[in-house]
């Protein structure tokens, strides 16, 4: 049986409040349950052999502080065990915008699987939280219960005029006062680019310690300060001090260091 209910400018339904819905699923950010509420400028279709809930047309869901908008949202529920249903995936497309008090998530498509607690937005997606931004040209995944996401596809993270850039980012996030979160740690993989108003590194691959200041590199090395410049096979820079380390492995270190300009980096040859 399929249920469509007529189009009407702001027209509110409350999910709960339909007789096959139940009040168990979340939208994605929180791991509360309860009603989700659909607001929609077009029309909303139950469709109750598919177990689907599908609203058109500048479509925005409620739950708590939480709201998802996009022109289309679908909602896929199943039977729960305690003879009522519960949501289990939400599928969001075109213009989708996440967004809760201390978070925002941006893309073309988004889909939320809330058993695993796992949100994946494609079409140049978003992530930004306080002062950090994650994006990617291809896909994002945040797996919420892990506090980590990943970037795929010339992606980027950004904070406090520091950007690395790289064909993958994994980042894993550390709690920050109560209910809130900042990014601690970053492995960066492919064709790596860390700008800070100091300096350029280039590497195959990457370690950020965000907490600590401190990134290491590793394959293909470039260091660029100034007009002084190193090459070499890993590095590791302490980013609040200014120091780096090269290491050369079997080529040594070369580059070229210009009196005058940025303070002169530690350079060692690998053993």
């Amino acid at each position: 049986m399929t249920g469509r209910l007529a189009p009407s400018v702001l027209a509110g339904v409350a999910l709960a409040a339909l007789p096959a819905l139940a009040q168990t699923g979340g939208l994605p950010f929180r791991d509360g349950s309860g009603p989700i509420e659909i607001v929609v400028d077009g029309g909303v279709e139950w469709q109750q052999k598919a177990k689907t809930f599908v609203a058109r047309g500048n479509a925005r869901a409620r739950q708590d502080d939480v709201t998802v908008r996009a022109d289309v949202l679908t909602a896929h529920y199943r039977d729960s065990e305690n003879g009522g249903t519960e949501i289990w995936q939400i599928v969001a497309e075109g213009a989708v915008r996440i967004a809760a008090p201390d978070r925002i998530a941006t893309g073309e498509r988004g889909e939320y699987d809330v058993d695993k607690q796992l949100l994946v937005l494609t079409g140049k997606p978003e992530f930004e939280r306080g002062a950090d931004r994650i994006a990617a040209d291809d896909r994002l995944e945040y797996w919420q219960g892990e506090r980590r996401a990943v970037a795929v596809g010339n992606a980027t993270a950004e904070r406090d005029g520091r950007t690395l850039k790289a064909g993958r980012l994994t980042a894993t996030f550390e709690a920050d006062g109560e209910d809130g979160e900042r990014i601690e740690r970053i492995e960066a993989v492919g064709n790596v680019i860390f700008r800070s108003p100091s300096e350029v590194l280039r590497a195959d691959r990457a370690t950020y310690d965000v907490a600590a200041e401190r990134i290491e590199l590793e394959g293909s090395v470039f260091i660029t300060q100034g007009r002084n410049r190193l090459k070499g096979q890993a590095a590791e820079l302490d980013l609040k001090t200014g120091v780096s380390r090269m290491h050369g492995g079997a080529g040594g270190v070369t580059g070229v260091l210009v009196p005058g300009t940025v303070a002169r980096p530690d350079g060692e040859s690998g053993r």
